[in-house]
């Protein structure tokens, strides 16, 4: 055996060969483990020319004396080896000794890597001539055959005379169309049109040397998959060069139908051409035209919409026997969002609609137009012959999306076990946590550390372990810098960083020194409000854990959206005065901002249960009740420079008697477009401060006003920056201007994501009586200096009025357009108003609305066809009631 250790450290390859077909089977399984120590030495070693030259005959040795045809593929195709190729031609007459089975299953075990696995398609090509066997098509070896026909070359002529000369080229380029990745593999950098891949097999195609039907069905089947757009443009692009007849597509009807209905669009709109002409040449039946028809009119491309359209014009007038099968299909495109769609699907049906014999065919389109704008549903009527008051319907309410109910927040958890798995549940989740989910389980960790704190900390231990401020996690934070990682104002205080601030609380990671320090300073000196009282509230439960825990917290709400019920707060405060307990004071400042004051006859019933207690906290509460809290707090909105809406607020006296922290939430604040830069904050955060004042939103949204506005104008680094503002508006306190500027703001933000969020704002504010007319105000402002984009706001109240929102929307509209409308505008300026005003026409068709919109005019008489033009005249048709 040392002699072949030895030829195997000199780098004597030819002599390994020798040692190794003169050894026994069994002799060979024994030299194995020396052999693989040497393998674990050459991999740790450095990388040397003595040991460059060693590789290779290790490598021989070590396939010569496995027997296992698992192994030796896996050999084989592993990766690092230096200079395999010098191997392979050792290795290569070493198979000769080997059966046929084996050096099959060989060639299957190597094949059945995956496509990433760098496989040598010659050593597979050779084994299989070894085994005389078929070649295994797999993604493995497809891949492989591809990198090894490439070679050095790019030349069309040179790939296509290696083809020629590949002994497995059908199996092969069958395994082109069913292999994964193919396109992208074949996808050389040129152009697909001058692809020399591409154009090399279709020239082996023209001249018979690969089959044209196996091809044209190759094509088509990998198209109709499906898959990423460089496989569909790359087989696209095949099945072009193959250059189909006029017989070969009519074979594929049902083939060019599926295409134009789901693939790609430039595939779409080949087959869509290809099923014109056979319709155009009376090869395709009227009911697949019809089929196809129905499936192109929903896709949203405009393109393929209006050819389509344009179609069915010519199919109609060259028979007009059609006209019962195909314009049924045509009314497809009504709620199509593209209106020159729905525009030529009406002509269509007012241009043949005479040609209508059977009665279906009429009710099917009348039914197709129900849903669609009065104005064009009274001319299907008249095309049709019947008369309009018989499928005019009144134009309704609004259908506005039900305010969800507020859901009470379950009793907090009944044992240590299961905090312990709520709270490691909540870390490990992604996104945003539910405020019903956070403050349970928040409260839980509080009781059981009172009651428990022993086996608390037990249970914890799994989720302690994986925390970067832990002794345990496998790189701990030195005891010095956790409280500095909780502390600066520009840390992300989120939801998660607060859980994270108890737990290292309770596990004595933080000095109470450092705490009192904090709170001392007003809450870790937050840069945006309400984070302050987020954070300090959070930093007085962490105190308490390390000097006094509570029993349980004042401040957890009774509802999800954060409101406390005050008859629950009187009795907490009662269990706090039979047990001894200290209240906290950012506990209790907190419990006093979330509990019902608007329900008179609760709070003066709890008020006089909360005086009774003779505590100084039970004082404060009657009083608090009994003065309505923030009741009467008032927000005004302004403007400067004659056009940019601010928002205002002034001191807030009640709250002077609060800790620091919420002390500030009562000085004045402005709300405008001005940037707030405030790295400490974020979205995550940000949905958790609509429940630090359930009944004041509006204190609320005049923070997050320069948070909002500036992602209208600018890209926004932080992701869903209005996934609060639907939260804001399902809180039970009432709407105001701050909370119409902030919305505006959200209507127009670029992220399509909060242009959503911003939406179902507006729809749920919609039902607390937010004012159309200040949000309108606030939107013309907005789009006048602009911050708005108006195809940007088209696109947010397209999407509210495709909801049924359609009389709240146009009231918003009517008086938002008027100001920019009657400005002079700049074509960049203009940009995206004939979107919003398609918008504007939709709602008026649909609402039956009617007057004058200011500044209008002068853009209906203008010349030309634009949409801007176009849609200004719709909308003063629709106003005019013609």
């Amino acid at each position: 055996m040392s002699k072949l250790i030895e030829a195997v450290r000199g780098g004597r390859t030819d002599d390994v060969v020798t040692i190794v077909n003169g050894m026994t089977a069994a002799e060979r399984r024994g030299g194995l483990p020396a052999l693989r120590a040497l393998r674990k030495e050459f991999r740790d070693a450095w990388v040397t020319p003595q040991l460059q030259a060693a590789s290779p005959a290790l490598l021989v040795a070590c396939l010569g004396c496995q027997s296992g045809a698992a192994a030796v593929a896996s050999r084989l195709t592993a990766s690092g080896w230096e200079r395999m190729w010098v191997a392979e031609k050792r290795f290569l007459p070493m198979l000769e000794e080997r059966p046929a089975g084996w050096l099959a299953e060989l060639a299957h075990r190597i094949a059945d890597r995956r496509p990433s696995t760098d496989i040598r398609y010659h050593l597979l090509e050779a084994i299989v001539q070894a085994a005389r066997c078929p070649m295994p098509v797999t993604d493995a070896s497809v891949h492989a055959w591809i990198r090894n026909i490439y070679g050095n070359g790019w030349n069309t002529d040179v790939i296509a005379e290696r083809l020629r000369q590949s002994p497995y080229l059908r199996p092969m380029v069958a395994g082109l169309f069913t292999a994964g990745g193919t396109g992208q593999a074949l996808n050389s950098g040129h152009s697909n049109k001058d692809n020399p891949w591409l154009l090399a097999l279709a020239r082996l195609t023209a001249e018979g040397t690969l089959d044209r039907a196996t091809m044209v069905d190759g094509c088509l089947g990998r198209l109709l998959r499906g898959g990423t757009a460089v496989d569909q443009r790359v087989f696209h692009r095949l099945l072009l060069d193959l250059d189909l007849s006029a017989e070969e597509h009519a074979g594929h009807t049902a083939d060019w139908r599926a295409l134009a209905a789901d693939a790609l669009q430039p595939v779409a709109v080949h087959a869509q051409s290809v099923l014109a002409d056979l319709a155009l040449a009376g090869a395709l039946p009227t009911h697949d035209l019809a089929d196809m028809t129905r499936a192109v009119l929903i896709r949203p491309e405009k393109n393929l919409v209006r050819a389509q359209l344009k179609l069915l014009d010519k199919a109609v007038t060259r028979d007009t026997a059609t006209a019962d099968a195909l314009l049924p299909a045509a009314v497809h495109a009504f709620t199509h969002e593209d209106t020159e769609a729905q525009e030529r699907a009406l002509k269509l049906i007012e241009r043949h609609g005479t040609h209508l014999t059977n009665a279906a065919s009429r009710e099917e389109i009348l039914a197709s137009a129900a849903p669609i704008a009065p104005g064009l549903r009274t001319r299907v009527v008249e095309a049709l012959g019947t008369g309009a008051e018989e499928a005019l319907h009144a134009a309704g309410e609004d259908t506005l999306p039900p305010v969800p109910s507020p859901v009470a927040l379950a009793s907090p958890p009944a044992s240590v076990a299961e905090t312990a798995e709520e709270t490691g549940a909540l870390l490990a989740s992604h996104g945003i946590l539910p405020v019903a989910d956070f403050e349970r389980t928040l409260d839980g960790l509080v009781r059981w550390a009172h009651e428990d704190r022993a086996a608390l900390l037990e249970a914890l231990e799994p989720v302690a372990a994986t925390r970067w401020w832990s002794r345990t996690c496998r790189r701990p934070l030195p005891d010095d810098s956790v409280p500095s990682a909780f502390a600066p104002s520009h840390v992300r205080f989120t939801p998660r960083l607060a859980l994270d601030l108890v737990l290292a609380g309770l596990h004595q990671r933080i000095t109470p020194g450092t705490a009192n320090a904090v709170l001392d300073g007003g809450g870790a000196h937050a840069g945006c409000l309400p984070d302050g009282p987020f954070r300090a509230r959070f930093w007085e439960i962490a105190h308490r854990l390390l000097t006094d825990p509570q029993p349980f917290l004042l401040s957890t709400p009774s509802w999800d959206n954060g409101l406390l019920e005050p008859g629950e707060l009187t009795d907490r405060l009662k269990t706090y005065q039979r047990l001894g307990a200290h209240v906290g004071a950012c506990d209790f400042a907190q419990a006093l901002l979330r509990v019902r004051t608007t329900d008179r006859a609760a709070a003066e019933a709890a008020a006089e249960r909360a005086a009774v207690l003779g505590t100084p906290e039970g004082r404060r509460l009657a009083d608090w009740l009994r003065t309505g809290g923030l009741t009467g707090t008032v927000l005004h909105r302004t403007v400067t420079d004659q056009t940019t809406p601010v928002v205002r607020s002034g001191e807030i006296t009640a709250l002077h008697m609060f800790p620091l922290a919420f002390r500030e939430l009562g000085s004045p604040a402005l709300g405008s477009h001005h940037r707030c830069w405030c790295a400490a904050t974020a979205a995550v955060q940000q949905t958790h401060w609509p429940a630090l004042l359930p009944e004041h939103p509006e204190l609320i949204a005049l923070r997050l006003i320069q948070h909002v506005l500036p992602c209208a104008q600018y890209p926004e680094k932080d992701p869903d920056v209005c996934s609060v503002l639907p939260l804001l508006a399902q809180s039970p306190g009432a709407s105001g201007p701050a909370t119409s500027l902030v919305v505006a703001g959200g209507l127009g933000v670029q992220r399509q994501e909060d242009g959503i969020a911003a939406v179902d704002a507006l729809l749920l504010a919609a039902q607390k009586k937010l004012d159309p007319g200040a949000l309108a105000t606030d939107l013309g402002a907005l789009m006048l200096i602009g911050i708005v984009a108006p195809s940007r706001l088209a696109e947010s109240l397209g999407t509210a009025a495709s909801t049924g929102a359609y009389r709240t929307v146009w009231t918003v509209l009517r008086d938002a357009l008027p100001p920019l409308l009657s400005k002079d505008l700049s074509p960049a300026e203009s940009r995206g108003l004939g979107e919003l005003l398609t918008v504007a026409a939709e709602c008026a068709e649909r609402t039956g609305a009617q007057g004058v919109t200011p500044g209008l005019d002068p853009i209906v008489d203008r010349r030309g066809s634009s949409r801007l033009v176009s849609q200004a005249r719709r909308l003063r048709a629709a106003l005019a009631g013609t």
